[in-house]
C-alpha cells in the first residue's frame, strides 16, 4: 500500500511538468523550415558563351536526323 501511495504521489507531482502536445511539436520542428544559410543576392550574369560544334556534336546531330528520317518514313 505504501508503494502504491508513493508512486501515486510521484505521478501526480510530475503531471504539471509533462509537456503538452503543442510544446512537443514546437520543440521537434523548431527552426526546421527556416533557411540555414543566407539568401544569395540575385544579379544578372554574363550570357553563356556559344557552344562550339566539334566532331562529336556533328555526329550526334547527323545521327539524330538520320534516326528521325528513318522513323518518319515508316
Amino acid at each position: 500500500m505504501k508503494n502504491l501511495l508513493f508512486w501515486g504521489i510521484l505521478g501526480a507531482c510530475t503531471l504539471p511538468s509533462w509537456a503538452s502536445d503543442e510544446a512537443i511539436f514546437e520543440a521537434a520542428f523548431h527552426g526546421m523550415f527556416e533557411p540555414q544559410y543566407q539568401q544569395l543576392e540575385l544579379r544578372a550574369t554574363e550570357p553563356m558563351p556559344p557552344v562550339p560544334l566539334d566532331g562529336g556534336m556533328w555526329i550526334l546531330l547527323v545521327g539524330g536526323v538520320a534516326a528521325a528520317r528513318k522513323r518518319l518514313r515508316r
